[in-house]
């Protein structure tokens, strides 16, 4: 690695540490949302609002984070953002309605950008091509085993503490990763004459950009779907502890993990194109499998949770694939390029958020047909769009 004094270890940690900022930040309190909904006297949509004001948050001021990561260097830009996120924490913990709740999380939001930016450009800065991939795979794998225990530990600590230390913990995890950064990178790389010619429609009419983009976009969307509905449908309809609940996001992440480990190994083997088309098999898969067994009648938590892990692994394809795929041909201005593929993500998934929020359905069967849904869109970008993005004859639209 270069410019950095940092071992390949603590790297590979910080970047773990970096990109669960985000994991941690949702995860965590899945348990708690019915707890804090009678707690602050709110309906399941008010609360459901604290996890969108967060993703709106992320995704807008990923523009920012990119410049500013790309302007005043990596360390720079992560100090700053990791403290305010460990301020949001606090300020989510001490809070006592619902409005105060929705401002640390917009701030967390925000915040969270600049880690998980700055993480995707320093990949980027030291390694190019397939190799890239691979270690956002890596990196990956190590963020979901913080995402396997984050949603457990959550529900934990909501049952016999309560919401509010749910929250603290965020802040905690935000001070031990602000820690290693301080104490443990050094490589900044600043661009002091920044590129102004390279636009958003330089990065939207590159094919391997959007369509990568669109990627990880519609799969990060299933991810999202499930966070946001399966308390209520596990909780709410199936009548599971906040405990018990804890423990099947947990197998979505370890599922996640599953898959980036393989997605790793077989970017050694197969090119990108197949790779991304050995995952949108298992996200139909999962897909269809939901949808069949909900149709037929198997209304339980198993015939619930088997499908979605089986996405989740192709999740693990698509991430690594999707985020590093995008961000590859931008050499020069990694930042402003992750902070565009990961506004289009989150934009994709914020779209995807608003549809089921306003679904006139229950929320077991809107998480459903929400999963069948973005199964067909993953087929479809895998097995015809992706290939043609890596086409050498046809990277660009224009």
């Amino acid at each position: 690695m270069k410019n950095t004094t940092a071992s390949a270890n603590l790297i590979s940690l910080l970047l773990m540490l970096l990109l669960a900022s985000q994991v941690v930040a949702t995860d965590m309190y899945l348990p708690a949302l019915p707890q804090i909904a009678n707690d602050l006297s709110s309906s399941i949509g008010q609360v459901q609002w604290t996890l969108t004001a967060y993703i709106i948050s992320f995704g807008f001021m990923q523009l920012v984070a990119g410049t500013i990561s790309d302007r005043y260097g990596r360390r720079r830009t992560l100090l700053w953002g990791l403290a305010i996120y460990t301020l949001a924490g606090i300020l989510g913990a001490a809070a006592t309605s619902l409005p105060f709740l929705l401002l640390s999380r917009v701030v967390q939001g925000a915040a969270t950008a600049a880690a998980v930016i700055s993480a995707r450009a320093i990949i980027r800065d030291q390694y190019s091509g397939a190799a890239g991939l691979g270690i956002m795979a890596r990196s990956m794998t190590g963020m979901s085993v913080i995402g396997v225990l984050a949603p457990v530990f959550g529900g934990l600590v909501t049952e016999y503490v309560g919401w509010h230390i749910t929250m603290a913990m965020i802040a905690v995890f935000g001070v031990l990763t602000w820690c290693t950064v301080f104490f443990y990178f050094t490589e900044n790389h600043a661009v002091k004459e920044q590129d102004i010619s390279v636009t958003a429609m330089h990065f939207m009419t590159h094919q391997k950009f959007l369509f990568s983009s669109l990627l990880a976009g519609f799969s990060y969307s299933g991810a999202i779907a499930f966070l946001m509905l399966s308390p209520f449908v596990f909780i709410g309809e199936f009548g599971m502890s906040r405990v018990a609940y804890g423990v099947l996001p947990a197998l979505c992440s370890l599922a996640f993990l599953a898959g980036t480990l393989v997605c790793r190994k077989s970017l050694t083997v197969w090119p990108v194109p197949h790779v991304v088309k050995l995952g949108a098999s298992l996200s139909l898969i999962g897909g269809v499998s939901e949808f069949l067994l909900w149709h037929f009648g198997y209304h339980t938590v198993l015939a619930m949770v088997i499908p979605q892990c089986i996405y989740m692994l192709g999740h693990g394809f698509h991430q690594p694939c999707g985020q590093g795929g995008a961000v590859a041909p931008f050499p020069d201005c990694a930042g402003r390029a992750a902070a565009w593929s990961g506004f289009l993500i989150t934009s994709t998934a914020f779209v995807v958020g608003q549809l089921i929020s306003h679904s006139a359905v229950k929320a077991s069967e809107t998480l459903v047909l929400t999963m069948l849904s973005l199964a067909i869109l993953l087929v479809t970008l895998s097995w015809f769009a992706i290939p043609r993005a890596y086409s050498e004859r046809t990277l660009k639209f224009v």
